[in-house]
């Protein structure tokens, strides 16, 4: 048996004692489902954000922070974009305008961070496959050597685990918003017990959103105003991540394709209320408030009754001969 170590890994400083927490019990963020911690993730990653913009020398700068800007970086460019990947090169001098990466000031410390990062499975790195559309330039510039492997991109949907994705990021933020993140996690995981195996709304495609919204609205046998509709789909834990604004640009675009039916308050619909003007949609100069429910009944899951068979007295089968 070799007695050689392998190498030690490279050295990063604890973070500060402030930023250190003592937890105690079960964690907040294992209990949550795949889709729970992807929203936990997008609610914690907007803090980190945040924090960065607001007071940069606060947020730890681990690589585990390093690598989750880069990742949401990637995600968010448009320039060097190619297939899954976005070339390095282009990367970096969006990230030093942004003055997101004082700590790699060179394009090469900037390439030594991600194949540091890269090691420790923090982000994941890709070799450019088709070279023939691509600016040769760009794809030499962006070249990182490991080993017998060149990388050019970083990926921007890594295939790392979903739980991890999210404990780099909250293990960056303040304590401040790493409670915001903490509270924000127990909403969702509440949420997910209610929602009963349903998806969020927000995930859905529009399509499928107006399905959704088409069968709540149906279940109440009238129309709907729009804010209750938001508060009852809220309560079944369907509208985890959707504000009110947000719910009503997809009823908008849902009435514009023809996949819903929005109208107006009427004075047969009673006195209005505060809840009739939150519920306002508007569109091409309509004031909308409630989504209609569909005209058409819903079916009998079991089919239409089969006939009543009676079986015929004994005096009219007397009567007729029959006995």
């Amino acid at each position: 048996m070799s007695s050689v170590r392998p190498p030690p890994a490279p050295f990063e400083p604890s973070p500060p004692a402030s930023r250190r927490r003592l937890r105690s019990g079960p964690d907040v963020f294992s209990v949550l489902s795949r889709d729970g911690a992807a929203a936990v993730l997008l609610f914690a990653r907007a803090k980190l954000e945040a924090e960065r913009r607001r007071a940069p020398g606060l947020v730890n700068a681990s690589l585990r922070a390093f690598a989750s800007g880069v990742e949401s970086a990637a995600r968010s460019v448009t320039e060097g974009v190619h297939d899954d990947g976005v070339f390095i090169a282009p990367l970096f001098r969006l990230l030093r305008e942004r003055d997101e990466v004082p700590s790699c000031p060179t394009l090469s410390s900037f390439k030594a961070r991600l194949l540091q990062a890269y090691n420790r499975g923090l982000l994941e790195l890709a070799t450019c496959q088709r070279a023939e559309d691509v600016n040769p330039l760009v794809v030499a510039a962006s070249a990182v050597h490991s080993r017998r492997i060149t990388f050019h991109l970083v990926q921007r949907w890594s295939r790392r685990n979903m739980f991890a994705a999210l404990d780099d990021v909250v293990e960056a933020l303040s304590p401040k918003a790493y409670a915001a993140a903490k509270d924000f996690a127990r909403e969702v995981h509440e949420d997910e017990k209610r929602r009963e195996g349903r998806p969020r709304l927000l995930t859905l495609p529009l399509d499928a959103f107006a399905a959704r919204v088409q069968t709540v609205v149906n279940e109440g046998s009238h129309d709907a105003l729009v804010v209750e509709l938001f508060r009852e789909l809220d309560d079944r834990g369907e509208a985890t991540g959707l504000g009110l604004s947000a719910f009503k640009a997809r009823l908008r675009g849902a009435y514009r394709t023809g996949l819903l039916t929005l109208r107006a308050w009427q004075a047969t619909d009673g006195v209005e209320s505060p809840a009739t003007q939150a519920s306002v949609v508007g569109h091409e100069g309509m004031t909308l408030h409630l989504a209609c429910c569909a005209a058409a009944p819903l079916p009998i899951p079991w089919g239409r009754p089969a006939p009543l068979l009676v079986p015929t007295p004994r005096w009219i089968e007397a009567s007729q001969g029959r006995l």
